[in-house]
């Protein structure tokens, strides 16, 4: 939820006099006071210095006091004019100083000196405060060294006070999972956000990558490549398109690890996310904000090389495309050719991206984005080497592919995003989002398929055909703004969201078809073109849900705000699936299923705030019981506790959290049942017995807590277990082993001083503890705990050129990044490679 300009200081504040000039500006028309906030604020500030010593001081002292803002971005002057409305401060400085610059805006509670820094940044300029507590503007004197400080691109949104993109810096100012940009220590949730420099730099370029690096989140591999996403022991189903969720998780696992190279950040939070997007586990939510038209003109250049023959380029171009700046361009190619450390595997991408943003008018943007991406190639079907019988490795070399040469698979993406921002009012807005997604998948592989025995040195070989479809839709409306009632500041969100998820997914499998020897692999392998299938295999799956939201935030205090909200969601699942001879059919649902959540932060300092939050869980299931009638949906309960810190005038976030989730009614296997629930003779029934518990706590510091210092550490201990189970020795026992006990991910980049100032170093670790299975009969632990170090070097060659190279696992070391539950799959972890990265910036 933002803050507006119309909610009222927490503190006393002195407003200006009925008849001075910024009362007047206050009430013209909204283009009237644009065009005069200038000429207002400088005949304001001569006014103060006339007024008596008391009220300077009190105009002195409101400087320092808390308030609500909400100022889009776009034209300097304008947003100044806001700002002077918003916060009752004086500013003075020549009308020209401002003509042409832009301000990136900012939203959410801050001190006058905050938010008024926060509207200058990049536009060059610098507030200095007065005797009389206001301020006058000059621009900032050249920075010394030879650094060149690479311009901040701005649109004209109403969330860009949480743009990262040219900011420099880990930490992000704001996140919009809420609908509306909010300072993270205001959100009674864990967030992170990874910023554009800090995929950058340590060079995440797909999501999977950026996920693989964040705090708290696991990747499970899934057939045919694509990854689950894991948090606190649970698994998230859905991703966001700048706010508008999407089911991206069928059978298959979600789909598309897709580019990260048109997004200008990823927010991620933790915990239930019910009533951002109603059915689905506790794990959290994922949100993508792509990049927006550019407000200057730019054109980046790129070019890298690395090991394993890697070869890419990437070009990025835009800006406005009319004199007046109201339509705004971006474009972005970026192409990759390479091989991997595994022989045999190659893979070509491209991926695309172009954007438009359009005043229409003053108070109404629309912004069109439009994502294709083909990759072509077998790493998505590399699925790592075999075990023995007995869990344990086979010494192979880290480089061995266990499948045929002539493995092959093509996936295609196109994404559309359009988007409708319009300001009712200073402090009121209505967004309208919407987000289409087609995605394909077709591949043709031979692979081995279970365990060695031991002492052996052959795995069976089994074929697949691919052939996999999908479509997502979906839109999210809402209405947002501040009032005062009860002698209260509020902030209200109100809005609904609909999507709807259709897949169509199928392959031809020729089971145990062929041999492969593990030790003497024959690529050549037999084709199963001409033979006869053992089986195809197909699934429809159609999920649809639409909810109702709200969200009240109530400044009860000058220091406590409390959290309401609640949802109400319909849901309807429809999923067949048949298997050679067998089908099976099953469908669900819920209809007006509330979802409540509460929050209160109170703030401890102007830096810090102590945070709680309490919400609802449910979902859906497809388990029948012995009378065929679907189970409840699972229900549950999510707590959080925590501290938050924003220090350095927000140059570093911080945060420490404290969660337990509980889930109940989950299904468990009715072995006292007939075996009446499927097709197969082993088919049991289920009921509604299982309860599990997740809990543990994380610590996160994410921007500059030095100059010249850029940090992103984050430290997660995580524990979970049966409480309920049938299965009377899994009580006790965890009921998820994707999630580590501990894990820890620290990336730190530091800029030299003095004659060094050109180099940049940056030096980073990803540790995980042990690996434990469900398994009472293999090894276990699979594998114990491990660390890899990554590091880059990065040097301005001059104003327009930089170079960077990045090693990925510095010191070598052999590890498995994924091992499946059932042994048969085993990931090998990349060895140490290099990456070389040219760019450019005009």
């Amino acid at each position: 939820m933002k803050s507006g300009p119309g909610a009222l200081p927490r503190t006393a504040t002195l407003s200006p006099a009925p008849h001075s000039p910024l009362h007047a500006l206050r009430s013209l028309p909204r283009r009237k006071a644009s065009a005069l906030g200038v000429r207002a604020a400088l005949l304001a500030l001569g006014l103060a210095a006339a007024l008596p010593a008391g009220i300077q001081s009190a105009l002195a002292a409101d400087a320092a006091a808390v308030a609500a803002y909400d100022i889009p971005a776009g034209p300097l002057d304008v947003a100044l004019a806001r700002f002077g409305q918003a916060s009752g401060a004086l500013l003075s400085f020549p009308p020209e100083l401002a003509a042409g610059r832009r301000s990136p805006g900012v939203s959410g509670r801050h001190s006058a000196p905050e938010a008024l820094a926060r509207l200058l940044a990049g536009t060059g300029l610098e507030a200095v405060p007065q005797a009389n507590g206001g301020y006058t503007l000059r621009a900032l004197p050249a920075a010394p060294g030879p650094t060149t400080l690479q311009p901040v691109k701005v649109t004209a949104q109403a969330e860009a006070s949480a743009t990262t993109e040219g900011s420099g810096s880990y930490a992000a100012s704001g996140a919009t999972l809420f609908k509306g940009s909010q300072a993270l220590k205001d959100i009674p949730q864990s967030i992170t956000v990874v910023t554009r420099q800090r995929m950058d730099d340590q060079r995440l370029d797909t999501l999977d990558e950026v996920l693989a690096h964040t705090t708290g989140v696991t990747l499970v591999k899934r057939p045919g490549g694509g990854s689950d996403i894991y948090s606190r022991g649970f698994m998230t189903n859905t991703l966001q398109y700048d706010g508008v969720p999407l089911q991206r998780a069928s059978t298959w696992g979600n789909a598309f690890a897709g580019s990260s190279v048109y997004l200008d950040r990823v927010e991620v939070m933790r915990g239930a996310q019910g009533l951002l997007e109603g059915a689905g586990n506790p794990a959290g939510s994922v949100n993508l904000v792509r990049k927006r038209g550019m407000a200057e003109r730019a054109l980046n250049v790129e070019g890298r090389v690395g090991s394993w023959d890697n070869y890419g380029t990437r070009l990025e171009a835009g800006g406005p495309l009319n004199e007046a700046g109201t339509l705004r361009s971006r474009v972005v190619l970026d192409y990759e050719d390479r091989d991997y450390f595994v022989d045999t595997i190659h893979e070509r991408n491209l991926n695309a991206y172009a954007a438009l943003d359009l005043d229409l008018t003053p108070d109404t943007t629309v912004g069109i984005g439009l994502v294709h991406s083909v990759v072509k190639g077998n790493k998505s079907l590399y699925d790592g080497l075999p075990r023995y019988a007995n869990g344990r490795a086979i010494d192979l070399p880290r480089s061995t592919y266990i499948g045929a040469s002539w493995n092959d698979a093509e996936r295609r993406e196109t994404q559309a995003l359009l988007d409708l921002e319009h300001r009712l009012a200073p402090d009121w807005k209505l967004k309208v989002a919407g987000a289409y997604i087609e995605e394909s998948w077709d591949a043709t592989q031979s692979v081995f398929n279970g365990l060695v025995a031991v002492g052996g040195n052959t795995v069976n070989g089994t074929g697949y055909i691919y052939d996999y479809r999908a479509r997502n839709f979906g839109l999210d409306a809402h209405l947002s703004g501040t009032f005062k009632a009860f002698g209260m500041a509020h902030e209200l969100v109100v809005g609904g969201n609909y999507s709807e998820h259709e897949r169509d997914d199928g392959y031809t499998q020729y089971w145990s078809y062929t041999t492969y020897n593990v030790f003497n692999i024959n690529r050549d392998a037999l084709r199963f073109d001409g033979l006869t299938p053992s089986a195809i295999v197909g699934s429809n799956t159609n999920i649809r849900q639409h909810g109702f939201y709200g969200m009240l935030r109530s400044h009860l205090t000058d220091k406590l705000t409390l959290v309401l909200g609640s949802r109400a969601s319909w849901y309807t699942y429809a999923y067949e699936n048949w298997y050679a001879s067998t089908f099976e059919r099953t469908t669900m649902k819920e209809n007006g299923r509330l979802t409540p959540y509460a929050g209160i932060v109170y703030a401890l300092t102007p830096q810090w705030s102590a945070y709680a939050s309490y919400a609802d869980i449910f979902q859906p299931q497809s388990e029948t019981d012995i009378q065929h009638r679907t189970l409840d949906p699972i229900i549950g309960v999510n707590y959080e506790a925590g501290i938050k810190g924003e220090l350095f005038d927000g140059k570093l976030n911080t945060s420490l959290a404290l969660f337990r989730i509980e889930q109940e009614n989950r299904a468990v296997t009715d072995y006292d049942s007939p075996a009446i629930c499927g097709a197969t003779a082993d088919a049991y029934c289920a009921r509604q017995a299982g309860k599990v518990r997740s809990e543990g706590f994380e610590l996160e510091a994410s921007g500059q807590p030095m100059p010249n210092w850029q940090l992103s550490a984050g430290y997660t201990y995580s524990r979970n277990e049966y409480l309920k189970d049938t299965v009377a020795t899994n009580v006790g026992r965890p009921f998820d082993y994707n999630t580590p006990r501990h894990m820890l991910r620290v990336w730190s980049d530091w800029q030299l001083t003095g004659e060094l100032s050109k180099w940049r170093a940056g030096l980073g670790v990803d540790y995980r503890s042990e690996q434990r299975t469900a398994s009472n009969t293999l090894l276990n632990p699979v594998q114990g705990a491990y660390a890899i170090w990554n590091a880059r070097l990065g040097y301005q060659i001059d104003k327009t050129w930089s170079a960077s190279l990045n090693i990925q696992n510095l010191f070598d070391r052999h590890y498995y990044s994924f091992i499946r539950s059932n042994y048969f799959a085993t990931h090998v972890g990349e060895p140490r490679n290099f990456l070389l990265t040219v760019r450019g910036k005009f």
